[in-house]
């Protein structure tokens, strides 16, 4: 990813965090915001925003990013207010479309009801970090009796990043499926003048071998509390 689109992504992360648009693309620092019930810390190539309440920027200020960017340390933090943790999840993007799929003529839906098939396939777990259902733009990938192998969705977020998601059913895992339609769903974002964005979790190691080979490059991670209100 070329430093102009690492710009308009940080753009975009500026945007959904209340900073100024140049906040993300200022390397070597860290931007604060205030916030009453939710903590989000945000690391971007070289920079980061961290966004909370007074008392939690203040307490932060010493705790560098490497801290900050794990659960254990947000949740040590915000423990008294009832802090609810999601993440830490990584921010990896694709600049380039790719030509191979690595299937030929593949039998592709665009199709909700396939989607929800998918699902009732897989583990829970797997289904909520996907959460094809809430996106769009879906790409499943169907065996010669319309059963669904793969599925790959996206959403638009801030009019410029494509929010990528892959589900791949377990008993069809390693075969080329998810990697066909991770393909197809993230040349579709980017004709559509979007960058990709895919967000596994960090111990899920078979999501992120498969975004780098579909050419995703880790810039970054998100990391979020709900406070009791």
């Amino acid at each position: 990813m070329d430093s102009h689109q690492l710009d308009i992504v940080a753009l975009a992360w500026s945007r959904e965090l209340g900073l100024p648009d140049d906040a993300l693309r200022r390397t070597g620092t860290r931007t604060l915001a205030p916030a009453t019930d939710t903590v989000r810390f945000v690391r971007l190539g070289g920079a980061s925003a961290l966004v909370g309440p007074d008392w939690l920027l203040e307490n932060a200020a010493d705790v560098d990013d490497d801290a900050l960017s794990t659960r254990t340390t947000l949740v040590e933090m915000t423990k008294e207010q009832g802090g609810r943790c999601t993440g830490p999840r990584l921010l990896a993007y694709a600049a380039e479309v790719g030509d191979d799929i690595g299937a030929e003529n593949p039998l592709i839906s665009h199709v909700l009801p396939h989607v929800l098939a998918l699902q009732s396939l897989c583990p829970p777990d797997d289904v909520a970090e996907a959460d094809l259902t809430g996106r769009r733009n879906w790409f499943t990938v169907l065996d010669e009796d319309e059963t669904p192998l793969a599925g790959a969705g996206y959403t638009e977020w801030q009019g410029i990043v494509a929010r990528v998601g892959v589900l791949t059913a377990p008993g069809v895992r390693r075969q080329g499926h998810g990697s066909a339609v991770g393909r197809l769903c993230t040349n579709d974002a980017i004709d559509e003048g979007l960058i990709p964005q895919w967000s596994p979790h960090p111990d899920n190691t078979a999501a992120r071998r498969l975004a780098a080979r579909l050419g995703y490059e880790e810039l970054g991670s998100v990391i979020e509390v709900a406070l009791r209100a």
